[in-house]
């Protein structure tokens, strides 16, 4: 099977719209009544990704979790489905991918963390005495340099 087609959410912007009160449109999304009650109206920002995801936002400052909570829904159900090539050359291509992705993190930390580890023996070289700031800063780039050659071994 292709995953060509872009995802879209489980629950439709149409569906959820009809489970609000006083409905607008606005610019490119909508504005509602909060369904927890507010006292002001309009608090309730949405509109649709570009990927199929349902964007909320309350202005009263309801997480999104209790804005769909109070229309019977979870997060899982306004997120679009995942795409997943579940071949086992997509399998492959998705580990290969994640092992890339980490090996070039792990470089990343390597060399912003050496120069740590420089600029510490750079003062030292100096005569400078290093804080106990400065010592334990150098401590946490020994220990994540350590973590990074682990993810490279």
């Amino acid at each position: 099977m292709s995953v060509a087609t872009m995802a879209s959410s489980r629950v439709g912007i149409d569906a959820l719209l009809h489970r609000l009160e006083r409905v607008q449109r606005s610019g490119q999304g909508w504005r509602a009544d909060c369904p927890n009650g507010h006292k002001t109206h309009g608090t309730l920002s949405l509109a649709q990704g570009d990927d199929g995801r349902l964007l909320l936002h309350c202005f009263a400052g309801c997480s999104t979790a209790d804005v769909l909570g109070a229309l019977g829904l979870t997060l899982g159900d306004v997120m679009p489905e995942r795409l997943r090539d579940e071949s086992p050359e997509g399998r492959r291509t998705a580990r290969e991918r994640f092992r890339l992705a980490s090996m070039t993190a792990a470089a990343g930390v390597i060399e912003r963390e050496t120069r740590i580890v420089h600029l510490a023996g750079c003062d030292l070289l100096r005569g400078e005495v290093l804080d106990a700031a400065d010592v334990q800063r150098l401590g946490e780039a020994v220990e994540r340099i350590e973590a990074a050659r682990e993810v490279l071994a």
